[in-house]
């Protein structure tokens, strides 16, 4: 009888943990987006944030997403060709890149990257009590130093996948057509037929 109560209050436990952390998260994501307007008048430090945060992260995502499409390339080849449907490569490689690999892929590198440096920079000004010192002179610490990160990412992490994508299909096309020799014609046409089909089918 006490294992079975046991049991049942790690579990209640753990409920009430998570509700709990899910509603603080909420809370904050409300209050986040409530106090970016203020952050909006700052326009310099998100713009500052957007070099540091966005720019410097594109060598790391055009690098990785040229050797995802060169691998994705060769490794698609290697399967269309048993069935005679070579051509199909550029479809392959786009769709794979721009509807499940490039978003996926380039969010976690600007994690990586980008997110591990805002945690340890903002971190390091909870240490030093910097975050302490805003509030004593009356600035909120989120306006100030969260809403232009949070912004930041927001607006880069679509961009970065696109790049990733569009440097996926470079790498697809690099393997494809001037390495192994796919039709140049039919790797950019059956990208760009599939393209239309799915506009077809969204409409």
């Amino acid at each position: 009888m006490n294992a079975i109560v046991s049991v049942l209050r790690r579990i209640g436990g753990g409920v009430v943990d998570g509700i709990w952390r899910l509603g603080f998260a909420a809370r904050f994501l409300g209050l986040l987006l409530l106090l970016s307007g203020q952050s909006f008048r700052r326009i310099h430090l998100t713009i500052r944030e957007i070099y540091f945060s966005g720019v410097l992260s594109l060598l790391i995502i055009l690098v990785s997403g040229l050797f995802v499409g060169l691998v994705l390339g060769l490794q698609g080849y290697e399967t269309l060709q048993r069935y005679g449907s070579s051509e199909a490569l550029g479809v392959l490689v786009a769709l794979s890149l721009t509807r499940e690999l490039g978003p996926v892929v380039a969010a976690l590198l600007f994690a990586s990257r980008a997110g591990s440096a805002v945690t340890a920079e903002i971190g390091l000004m909870k240490t030093t009590e910097q975050l302490k010192a805003m509030d004593m002179m009356a600035v909120n610490p989120i306006a100030r130093v969260v809403a232009p990160r949070f912004w930041v990412g927001v607006i880069s992490m679509p961009l970065l996948a696109a790049l990733f994508s569009a440097m996926g299909i470079f790498g697809g096309w690099l393997i494809g057509v001037a390495f192994i020799g796919v039709d140049d014609g039919a790797f950019f046409g059956g990208e760009a037929a599939e393209r239309w089909r799915s506009r077809g089918a969204a409409i």
